[in-house]
């Protein structure tokens, strides 16, 4: 029997030790805001930001995790227009620390 991978090959391999940094910290969280994005190739994928901050992008049938990370203000700013919730901008400054850090650690 056939085991379906819900994660890319990106996460798995290349950024597993973000993948586990980010568990480890902050956690995944539940969605609580997507946005339709088209990469230079015209691939679709979605943008989900999660309430504990991380930003998770998911492929055009929302089926695989392509890859995640910890969100940035400029990031989540542009997905909310400008109008961010004031709830949403203290997670994200409270979230800085270790976005900073999720590309330099090594689990």
């Amino acid at each position: 029997m056939a085991i379906k991978r819900n994660i890319s090959y990106h996460i798995s391999e290349d950024r597993l030790d973000r993948a586990c940094y980010i568990m480890q910290t902050v956690g995944l969280g539940e969605i609580i805001k997507e946005q339709k994005c088209w990469d230079e190739k015209g691939r679709v994928s979605w943008q989900c930001l999660t309430d504990t901050g991380v930003l998770l992008v998911l492929n055009e049938d929302k089926t695989i995790a392509v890859t995640l990370y910890i969100a940035t203000q400029p990031k989540v700013s542009a997905m909310y227009k400008g109008n961010t919730p004031s709830w949403v901008i203290k997670m994200i400054k409270k979230n800085a620390k270790y976005a900073e850090m999720q590309n330099k650690v090594r689990c």
